[in-house]
């Protein structure tokens, strides 16, 4: 892989870079005051490396509740197009972070560098004649919904992506998808906007992906799982990838949605750090890409809350949700909320939904919108009743997927206009 992901213990890297910058010194004046700690403030910092040696840099440094954006190329390697490839790589790390906005400063006489970085999406923000010329680019997620595969269940793989390309439909890959050798290569060729989830693209052997597990085999299987999905997503240019959270038992696949067997109270401290530390495993083995984490929300049923008031899975309330960004600590790894899942829950343990969801919203970059009666999980359609709908102005941050099951065009676009009326209200 040429590009590479570097902190301040890779300063002799940095400066070899900077020793060979050459010309592009004039223009890139970052470092003329700093030393390589200043990358300990940095959201991700990039490398293109050729050979063993760095020939590009590139940062998103945040300043001031501002992301800014920096580029670099050594003079020798003008000319080559690595400006445009280290672009495309902070903006990919921009959106795997669910960062929304950029800023960045530049000469006014480059003209090359502008004509880049409006290229990209940069607009000019500054009116001043004088000084640097300063950019901006929102990376505000389309107001738009991606449609699961859930909703097209019972069709070949091959006539869901048709079937989503006429109606120009962004398309998430979940689970319930069947074994095939060649599905990832589907995944791939798919002619539209697209995300991988959980399940997805299904092991051979079929297994419930548990990264909470006490059994070695299951849990390093979930970790392989969640790189190959991460550098699926990479590969398509999607800004992340989503798994549920860990389990405290190990239940078999035709357990999963109904009462789990039950054993003796959990372990829970052992299960949260087996968890925590198979999460940090996944981060690390994908350091070098730009794509994101999100762990979504699991859904505790009544059937499923032991009679001494514990479960056995791990992140069904807001307090367990947060406190696993908070220890893991990597700006890659984020939230999925699944309001179905939260629903259920907040019935099963008597709390609020509603303030729960607003709790995790600053976390959360990814929406699965279905709903039910509160006891069970069976991805119901949307009507104008739907209890997120009032938090869904403080959540457009985030990428909203419809996860109903067996839904028509026709009615996935209906609940699409419920999330978003703004896009679809006719102007007077």
């Amino acid at each position: 892989m040429a590009q590479r992901r570097i902190g301040p213990a890779d300063g002799p890297l940095l400066r070899t870079f900077l020793e060979g910058a050459g010309e592009a010194l004039r223009t890139f004046r970052y470092f003329k005051e700093r030393t390589p700690d200043a990358l300990r403030q940095h959201a991700c910092t990039w490398l293109w490396m050729e050979e063993g040696e760095p020939v590009a840099y590139g940062h998103l440094d945040r300043e001031d509740g501002v992301v800014w954006l920096g580029i670099a190329v050594q003079e020798r390697h003008w000319g080559r197009g690595l400006g445009a490839r280290m672009m495309r790589l902070l903006l990919d790390s921009a959106r795997g972070m669910d960062i929304t906005a950029l800023k960045l400063s530049v000469d006014r006489d480059n003209h090359s560098a502008i004509a880049l970085y409006e290229r990209y999406g940069f607009v000019r923000s500054s009116a001043d004649r004088d000084g640097p010329l300063f950019l901006t680019c929102d990376l505000m997620p389309v107001q738009e919904a991606v449609m699961s595969t859930l909703a097209f269940a019972g069709m070949e793989p091959e006539d869901m992506v048709a079937e989503a390309d006429r109606e120009f439909m962004a398309l998430e890959f979940s689970s319930g998808m069947p074994h095939r050798p060649d599905m990832a290569e589907l995944f791939r060729k798919a002619p539209m906007r697209r995300f991988a989830h959980n399940y997805f693209p299904a092991p051979a052997d079929p297994f419930v992906l548990n990264l909470g597990s006490a059994n070695d085999g299951i849990r390093d299987r979930s970790i392989a799982h969640c790189v190959q999905g991460m550098e699926l997503s990479h590969a398509v240019g999607a800004p992340f990838f989503s798994v549920h959270a860990g389990f405290c038992v190990d239940p078999r696949p035709a357990e999963l949605g109904v009462r789990l067997e039950q054993a003796a109270r959990p372990d829970r401290p052992l299960h949260w750090a087996r968890f925590t530390d198979a999460v940090r495993q996944v981060l690390a083995r994908t350091r070098d890409l730009p794509t994101g984490l999100l762990v979504e929300n699991n859904v505790l049923a009544p059937v499923n809350r032991h009679a001494d008031g514990s479960n056995p899975l791990l992140c069904v309330d807001a307090d367990e949700q947060l406190r696993l960004p908070a220890e893991v600590a990597d700006a890659r790894l984020g939230l999925l909320l699944d309001t179905a899942h939260l629903k259920v829950s907040a019935a099963t343990l008597g709390f609020d939904a509603v303030e729960a969801a607003g709790r995790l919203l600053p976390q959360v970059r990814c929406v699965h919108h279905s709903d039910n009666d509160g006891r069970v999980d069976d991805n119901r359609a949307l009507g104008a009743g739907y209890w997120f709908l009032p938090l869904m102005d403080r959540a457009l941050h985030a990428v909203h997927v419809l996860e109903t099951r067996k839904t028509p065009p026709s009615e996935l676009r209906r609940m699409e206009r419920l999330l978003f009326p703004d896009r679809h209200r006719t102007p007077r």
